[in-house]
């Protein structure tokens, strides 16, 4: 009886909350948004501290990297790149790099470039070309970043590739678990076929000279939700699931929850033709959904 009592008090329009749900005060919401920025807090603090039993799983296959690539590519028209196990091999390598020195960026504190692993497994290009993203729960939401930024999508959308690596790598970056992909494209000077002058679009000048590769800003990206799992290693269970997901699907089942009862709010309400004074229930509901965005975006992945 009382646990029914308090479910009435906090989700129902009743006497005992002034006819409007508990939860849609105005002090209820601050208490919700604190709470959520607090756990996101804890959260990422658990994963900075303890990597060992909260690890970050992302579900990245090269494999779907380069179908979803590909896929944007005959969207416009264009021939799709053929995996080079070569440039895997050097994507990979890059990726590694980057956790070993801890570094995320095109090029290395120590001046490496990301043209250094192409040559390093043989790979001597014609062209080249690079795209990073980390922190990304699935392939789709880094394509998707990638082709939301203008010079990513050049990279994608280049008619002068022929080839792609793709190096998913996963590791400790600055203190925090992290998943790698390093994107390589290229046309090999030696896969670059012999086109009679007459029928040729365009020229094609060869070059030993490094390209310059793709510098931006970081752009977070929204991440789709993601599912979790236990892992056995070494002795100790470990949740193989990503940080960011645990906050967004609490957000969101917050979201949710605070829906529902805003709709059985609004319809008691009405049955009842209860007056009210002062309902800012929607504009409240609006500005705890700001906050969450902005959580959301905090933490979601970047690309460079």
């Amino acid at each position: 009886m009382f646990v029914l009592k308090l479910l009435v008090h906090y989700f129902i329009p009743h006497e005992s909350n002034n006819q409007k749900a508990k939860v849609l005060h105005p002090k209820s919401l601050g208490l919700i948004a604190i709470f959520l920025i607090a756990f996101q807090f804890v959260v990422s603090l658990g994963n900075t501290s303890f990597p060992q039993v909260l690890g970050y799983a992302a579900n990245i296959v090269p494999s779907e990297v380069v179908r979803q690539t590909n896929a944007q590519r005959s969207a416009v028209g264009l021939s799709p790149l053929t995996e080079n196990s070569d440039l895997s091999s050097a994507a990979i390598a890059k990726g590694n790099d980057m956790l070993a020195k801890g570094y995320w960026a095109h090029f290395a504190p120590d001046g490496t470039s990301p043209w250094t692993f192409f040559t390093q497994f043989g790979y001597k290009y014609q062209y080249a070309g690079e795209n990073l993203a980390r922190d990304f729960s699935d392939v789709s939401s880094a394509i998707n970043a990638w082709m939301s930024s203008p010079t990513h999508k050049e990279n994608i959308l280049n008619p002068h590739y022929k080839e792609i690596g793709i190096g998913v790598v996963e590791g400790s970056l600055a203190g925090a678990n992290t998943t790698i992909i390093v994107q390589f494209f290229g046309t090999s000077l030696s896969g670059s076929p012999s086109v009679p002058v007459a029928k040729a679009k365009e020229t094609m000048i060869v070059s030993n000279e490094s390209p310059k590769p793709i510098a931006q800003v970081s752009t977070p990206v929204p991440l789709p939700l993601q599912t979790s799992g236990v892992e056995a290693v070494t002795g100790v269970t470990k949740f193989t699931s990503s940080p960011f997901s645990f906050t967004k699907n609490l957000s969101l089942a917050v979201v949710g929850i605070l829906l529902l009862v805003l709709s059985i709010d609004l319809a008691v309400v009405r049955r009842k033709r209860i007056a009210r004074i002062g309902g800012r229930t929607l504009a409240h509901i609006s500005y705890l959904g700001m906050i969450l965005a902005v959580i959301l975006i905090l933490k979601a992945g970047q690309i460079i």
